[in-house]
């Protein structure tokens, strides 16, 4: 494409192309504050395991990482749901009443991740009000305390530490919002040239094709040079 080729293509689609860069921008900014939260809480919890009799270092770490894995995953049961919220009622009020969307909103409001090696539990809580994720957090670490018999055998010995208080801060989604917007129109805009670009492209090379066939019905031989024209094969002769 060349220079004249892309001015052409700007002046005539300048506005459509601000339009769908404006259009995917405003999407992009709202799907940001209605999906995301923003407000995020981090903290981690110790799963230690405490034996009377001897057990190797090896079957410790391992009997240690299984309970890890089972104490995580059983944050986003329906039971531990209900633990917390007897310790945090609020919680009930910004819940589905359905049973099925209830857990779906708990499982996007609290995630989990673990260091299996360390017996560590990562946990994430996700809340537009900075209060509840305070709130939510120390609760949640309770519940893990406190409760974590409701999943393993109390014969286990289990005990659960947070060791560090919950770092609550923005969520990172919403500080990546300006980023987004800007990223997005610029999407559009492109987008919008590209296509422009390409129809620009199909409509010559049909126009090409329709000449020649134009062309040949004169019992001419014709053929295209380097610069693209049509010209006479014979003589050299630049027809179109």
């Amino acid at each position: 494409m060349n220079y004249s080729q892309f001015r052409s293509i700007l002046s005539r689609k300048i506005g459509l192309m601000l339009l769908a860069g404006l259009l995917l921008a405003a999407i992009s900014f709202w799907g940001i504050m209605l999906l995301s939260p923003r407000y995020q809480s981090n903290f981690d919890v110790l799963v230690i395991q405490n034996q009377e009799s001897f057990v190797d270092s090896y079957t410790l770490a391992k009997s240690t990482e299984h309970f890890s894995k089972l104490l995580s995953e059983s944050v986003y049961t329906e039971t531990f749901l209900n633990k917390v919220i007897e310790g945090d009622p609020e919680l009930s009020k910004i819940l589905p009443i359905e049973r099925e969307d209830r857990m779906k909103a708990w499982g996007k409001m609290v995630q989990t991740s673990i260091n299996a090696e360390l017996g560590m539990i990562h946990l994430k809580v996700l809340s537009n009000d900075k209060g509840q994720v305070e709130r939510l957090s120390k609760t949640v670490a309770s519940v893990l305390a406190e409760n974590n018999n409701l999943f393993i055998s109390e014969n286990q010995k289990i005990e659960v530490r947070m060791i560090n208080a919950p770092l609550i801060k923005n969520n990172p989604g919403m500080n990546m919002l300006s980023f987004t917007v800007v990223a997005s129109f610029l999407i559009g805009v492109l987008l919008v040239f590209i296509a422009s670009f390409y129809k620009n492209f199909i409509d010559q090379e049909k126009s090409k094709v329709d000449r020649t066939a134009e062309i040949n019905n004169w019992n001419r031989t014709v053929a295209e040079d380097d610069l693209g024209n049509i010209i006479d094969a014979e003589t050299g002769e630049i027809i179109l």
